[in-house]
């Protein structure tokens, strides 16, 4: 089954489960604008995410897909012993420029989450140039119009979910497999959606580096801004500067969810 884990019977058995540390620590960059417009403090700049990425091709690691490391994570493939994953959120319209220098570094692995709803308007990516991409860039869906989640109506919940997937796929003829959950929320309800929809894997954010033994359907990543320097992106190939990710869902995490809801629930009211 699609997004199952490994157990017995798996053609790529895990290993076995050590705590994770520097040495098996996952780097998942996760990128969202790249323009040298001003002013968003979540853009980089072209130069830097060029530099960025001769910097992830001088690592030694592996540079994959979310579907490539999801199969492993699920032991439906090996795990490559030092792997690094360049993800990409919303959709931007100067996202082939940032496709174009990763070949350029020779980084050819990447993968987008688009904001289906959003692709094709102005300050988004163009639907006829996510269908020219590179066969190495994986497509995946980040909801229909990137609300929160975790505080929507089931029925709402699940056509940003399932309605994204199905959005990529029709306009894109290519399998869309992977889901980036819109500022990282995410519960049981959510993760349950996604599953139900086919997707076989999912990223969370967490600020946190993932590891061979992460949750496939909230796989952490540490996010890349605009103040992000060299040093601070050496860290994290080195598999260290961020915390390694944790299991179980925080408290603080949760409270702000109930928060959230709470908000939510006066909106509707007022």
């Amino acid at each position: 089954m699609a997004g199952e884990h490994a157990g017995a019977g798996s053609a790529y058995p895990r290993a076995v489960r050590s705590a994770p540390g520097a040495a098996t620590a996952v780097p998942v960059l996760l990128y969202h604008d790249v323009t040298d417009e001003p002013g968003d403090p979540y853009a980089v700049d072209h130069a830097t995410f060029l530099r960025h990425m001769r910097a992830v091709a001088a690592s030694g690691r592996d540079p994959l897909t979310v579907d490539h490391y999801a199969d492993a994570l699920a032991g439906r493939a090996p795990m490559p012993s030092r792997p690094v994953l360049v993800t990409f959120d919303d959709g931007y319209p100067e996202f082939p420029r940032a496709v174009d220098s990763l070949a350029r570094a020779g980084v050819a692995a990447a993968t987008v989450y688009v904001t289906t709803g959003e692709a094709g308007t102005p300050g988004r990516v163009r639907w006829a140039d996510l269908a020219a991409l590179p066969e190495w860039v994986q497509v995946g869906a980040h909801s229909r119009t990137h609300p929160q989640l975790d505080v929507l109506p089931r029925s709402r919940l699940l056509d940003e979910v399932a309605g994204s997937r199905d959005d990529v796929e029709q306009r894109l003829a290519r399998p869309c497999t992977s889901f980036a959950y819109p500022h990282g929320h995410h519960d049981r309800s959510v993760r349950s959606a996604v599953v139900e929809a086919g997707f076989a894997s999912a990223c969370g954010v967490k600020n946190a580096l993932s590891h061979p033994h992460d949750d496939v359907f909230a796989i952490a990543r540490v996010t890349i801004t605009r103040t992000t320097g060299d040093d601070e992106l050496a860290q994290y190939l080195e598999g260290t500067g961020a915390p390694i990710a944790w299991k179980r869902e925080r408290l603080r995490t949760k409270g702000f969810r109930y928060y959230r809801r709470a908000r939510s629930r006066v909106g509707a009211h007022a």
